[in-house]
C-alpha cells in the first residue's frame, strides 16, 4: 500500500511540474506593445558616430510578427560606413519568433549560414557570445547578417537555447522578455573582410543599449 500511495504522489508531482513547464512554454498572441515600444525608445538614432534613419514596414509585417515593438533603422557613420538595425521585442514572449532565414530567402538567393563566437566590451570587462552569421547572395551583390537573441540574461544564437531560457525566466522570476536583434550590411563580392569589421564595430557601440535595456 505504501508502494501505490508512494507511486501515485509522484505521478501527481510530474503532472504537476509539467502543467508548470507547458504554461511556461505556451505562447499566445498576449503581448505588451506599449511597455515595448517605450524601451525601444529609450535606443538612440545618434549611436558614437552612427546616425540613424528609421524605415517604416508595411502594417502586414506586424501582423505577422504579432507586435509592433519594432526597430527598423537604418545607420550611416562619418566615415560613410552603413549598418541597417533590425530589433523586435517581446515583453511578453508568448509567441514564436520568425527566425531572418525566412525573411533573407526567396527566389535566387542564396543563403550561407554559420555561427561565429564574438566578443566585446561589456562595462570594462569583456564578454563572449554566440551569433548567426549569414551570407546573403543574389543578382543584387551580397548582405552579411549577424542575428543574436536577447532573454534576460541569456545572449547567443541558439533558438532553443533562448526559448529553455525564457521560460526558466517565467517560472523563476515571472520575467518574459525575449528580443531578436539583427545587423546587415551590403558589400561588393571580394570585401567581406572589410563587411565584417563593419558589422562587428557597429555592434560594439551598440552593445550597452542592448545589454542595459532588453
Amino acid at each position: 500500500m505504501t508502494s501505490i500511495t508512494f507511486r501515485y504522489i509522484a505521478a501527481i508531482l510530474l503532472l504537476i511540474s509539467t502543467s508548470a513547464v507547458v504554461n511556461a512554454l505556451q505562447y499566445t498572441a498576449k503581448h505588451d506593445d506599449e511597455t515595448g515600444f517605450a524601451i525601444l525608445r529609450q535606443i538612440p538614432s545618434q549611436i558614437g558616430e552612427w546616425q540613424g534613419r528609421d524605415y517604416p514596414l508595411e502594417e502586414k509585417v506586424y501582423d505577422i510578427l504579432e507586435t509592433r515593438s519594432i526597430i527598423h533603422r537604418s545607420f550611416n557613420s562619418d566615415s560613410g560606413q552603413n549598418a541597417f538595425l533590425s530589433i523586435v521585442h517581446y515583453h511578453d514572449t508568448k509567441v514564436d519568433f520568425h527566425r531572418p532565414e525566412s525573411c533573407l530567402g526567396g527566389r535566387g538567393v542564396e543563403l550561407e549560414k554559420t555561427t561565429k563566437a564574438v566578443t566585446l566590451q561589456s562595462n570594462s570587462e569583456p564578454i563572449t557570445f554566440d551569433i548567426a552569421r549569414i551570407i546573403s547572395t543574389s543578382s543584387n551583390g551580397k548582405t552579411l547578417v549577424y542575428y543574436f537573441f536577447k532573454a534576460n540574461r541569456f545572449i547567443g544564437s541558439s533558438y532553443l537555447m533562448m526559448r529553455l531560457n525564457i521560460a526558466a525566466n517565467k517560472m523563476t522570476g515571472n520575467d518574459t522578455r525575449g528580443s531578436l536583434i539583427r545587423i546587415s550590411t551590403n558589400y561588393t563580392p571580394g570585401r567581406e573582410t572589410e563587411a565584417e569589421t563593419v558589422l562587428l564595430g557597429f555592434l560594439q557601440d551598440l552593445f550597452p543599449h542592448i545589454e542595459n535595456l532588453l
